[in-house]
C-alpha cells in the first residue's frame, strides 16, 4: 500500500510504498503541494512526483 510522505528537498507531498496506489495517494493532493523532484514516474498515463523513502529521506505523514 502507497502512503504519502515529505520530500526532505523540495518539503512538496510524495510518495512511499509498492507504487500501485500512486494516483490514489497523490490525485488527493493538490498539485502545488506535490515533490518538484525528478524524474517523475508515469501511472496510468498521468506524471506524478519521484518515490520518496523510509530510511531518512522522507518523512511519512
Amino acid at each position: 500500500m502507497c502512503h504519502k510522505a515529505a520530500c526532505p528537498v523540495c518539503h512538496g507531498v510524495t510518495w512511499i510504498g509498492c507504487g500501485n496506489h500512486v494516483p490514489k495517494v497523490m490525485d488527493s493532493v493538490p498539485k502545488n503541494e506535490w515533490c518538484k523532484c525528478e524524474p517523475k514516474i508515469e501511472k496510468d498515463g498521468h506524471q506524478y512526483p519521484p518515490k520518496g523513502s523510509v530510511t531518512g529521506v522522507c518523512t511519512v505523514f
